[in-house]
């Protein structure tokens, strides 16, 4: 019995430092615990913000949003860029005396032409007696009536206008 009794005290302190040591520890693992947990509640929002799930989801739905006026937006350039194949993008302009007895190149020939070579030449001639306007429709590039010179000569300026340079 002596034995078991002298093992007995070595035995009681192992197990009292251990237990010491494990309290430690214990006291150590719940501080961290109680900064991980207070780190947790901060980043789900806790009492005063919104959880993070909310934000995530709010997110979410801002972010569809955007991709649909993304995609509202691309179709609506898509539909400028046909229309503007419509406007007027090309024009040629040649002035020219039409009588010789005139000074000065006070006549002209315009052509004014959309992407798809449709449009209108206009044609201006001042004489002494007055001036006078002509307006011939120009359709994929040529004319149902015939053209002066001139007018011919700014409908080919016009359509070299641009060339390589489509939308």
């Amino acid at each position: 019995m002596r034995i078991i009794s002298e093992y007995s005290s070595v035995i009681l302190i192992g197990v009292s430092a251990f237990s010491i040591i494990l309290f430690i520890i214990v006291i150590i693992l719940s501080v961290r615990l109680s900064k991980l947990n207070k780190k947790y509640n901060y980043f789900m929002g806790g009492k005063k913000e919104r959880p993070i799930e909310d934000l995530l989801l709010d997110y979410i739905e801002k972010v569809m949003q955007v991709e649909k006026d993304n995609e509202r937006i691309v179709e609506e350039c898509n539909q400028i860029k046909r229309n503007l194949k419509s406007c007027i993008q090309k024009a040629g302009i040649v002035r020219y005396n039409a009588f010789g007895d005139m000074g000065g190149d006070l006549c002209y020939a315009i052509a004014l032409l959309d992407d798809y070579d449709d449009g209108i030449v206009l044609n201006g001639i001042h004489s002494r007696e007055g001036s006078y306007t002509y307006a011939k429709p120009i359709e994929n590039g040529k004319s149902s009536y015939v053209l002066s010179a001139e007018e011919a000569q700014a409908l080919q300026i016009a359509q070299l206008k641009n060339k390589g340079k489509r939308i």
